[in-house]
């Protein structure tokens, strides 16, 4: 018998790309409500199953199963024990309890952290260690959040971080995060059906992204999830959405390309691009983007790119004139292409020295340090 449950879901996403979160799942059939650090939609385990393995620039997907008034730590086991937490649970010994307390009686979140995990192993009747959040990966992650008194609790579907593809073993110096690099991506507007380069590569992150959005393969197709944990988890179901995405699969019309003058980095590129089965959808190669000219196209490309930074800027002189020369190059023989890239948030001379007209769609972190996502393409939406 099929599950046909309903549940709000939660799709996190880093602060910043909601819009671009929301963009995604409309364009997945999902009409969402967008608020700080996420989006909130509705639907059954089919759409749990399907947003896991398809979504690109969320953090991870939160199935809300409860939400209740709570003002004492007395409290506590009576209204947790009541939840079917041996579907969630399963065979674990241990599980992951986030709580965080705002402006409520309760504010002593470690305390309620543990009330919690006592309330669900009285539930299960069996002694449940409460894990370090970082301990045992794969042990169910349980959110509570509790705000003026108000309790909402929220069950892990994904696991491991939705970024984290499942391939990816080689990195770089200031690397970029996958959903990170998606977000770059879907704001761009690209699709496949225009040549793609990134001039400074790294370990391949933005081209290996673009070569799963170009031959529309799902990027949680190589990983494990939560909720292949849950007792009510349906195999069956799970290998049909799974051969169903493999219908969409087609070959990139344009080349995807991608070049570093660091040859540490197109190795780890090279080996990454191995790893993931995406070695014949991308060209990688060691050189200079100051010497390069694009190829023929019959349309012109992008450019999407995290060009170098550093941490700790400081606009001097040779890096303004690093982003002059490379501003300079873009307009010249990159004439008509479009450009997508981020700089730092507090930069606003490395942007005016790029010369390209580039307009802001959004701000995130990266790496710890804010940055502006720049594009001379017009607002996704």
């Amino acid at each position: 018998m099929k599950n046909k449950t309903r549940y709000k879901l939660f799709a996190v996403c880093q602060p910043g790309l909601e819009d671009i979160l929301g963009l995604e799942l409309k364009r997945l059939g999902i009409e969402g409500l967008k608020t700080t650090g996420g989006v909130e939609f509705s639907g059954d385990i089919l759409t749990i199953y399907s947003m896991n393995l398809w979504l690109r620039t969320a953090t991870r997907v939160l199935a809300r199963i409860g939400k209740f008034p709570l003002s004492s730590l007395s409290d506590v086991k009576k209204r947790f024990s009541r939840y079917p937490w041996e579907i969630y649970i399963g065979r674990s010994k241990g599980v992951r309890i986030r709580a965080s307390c705002h402006k409520s009686r309760i504010y002593h979140s470690g305390a309620l952290a543990e009330r919690v995990c006592e309330a669900i192993s009285m539930r299960l009747g069996t002694r449940l260690s409460r894990e370090k959040e970082k301990a045992g990966k794969r042990s169910p992650l349980i959110f509570v959040r509790l705000v003026k008194d108000q309790c909402v609790v929220s069950v892990d579907t994904s696991g491991e971080r939705l970024h984290r593809r499942g391939f990816k073993k080689f990195s770089v110096k200031a690397p970029l995060r996958e959903n990170l690099a998606a977000a770059m991506l879907i704001a761009s507007g690209y699709d496949g059906n225009r040549p793609l380069l990134d001039p400074f590569c790294g370990s391949g992150t933005i081209l290996f992204e673009a070569a799963m959005i170009a031959c529309r393969i799902p990027p949680g197709l190589k990983r494990h999830f939560a909720f292949m944990n849950w007792t009510t988890f349906d195999r069956s179901l799970w290998n049909e959405v799974v051969r169903r995405s493999e219908a969409f699969f087609r070959t990139p019309r344009f080349p995807i390309t991608g070049i570093d003058k660091d040859e540490a980095a197109v190795a780890s590129a090279l080996a990454n691009a191995e790893a993931g089965g995406l070695s014949q959808l991308v060209f990688i190669s060691q050189g200079d983007f100051f010497h390069l000219a694009p190829e023929k196209s019959p349309v012109p490309g992008m450019v999407v790119t995290n060009p170098p930074y550093g941490k700790r800027l400081k606009e001097n002189n040779s890096l303004l004139e690093f982003y002059s020369e490379m501003g300079q190059v873009l307009r010249e023989r990159f004439r008509g292409w479009d450009i997508t890239l981020i700089i730092p948030k507090d930069a606003p001379m490395l942007k005016k020295s790029l010369g390209l007209g580039l307009k802001r769609i959004t701000t995130f972190s990266n790496g710890g340090l804010p940055v502006e996502l720049l594009s001379t393409v017009r607002k996704q939406g």
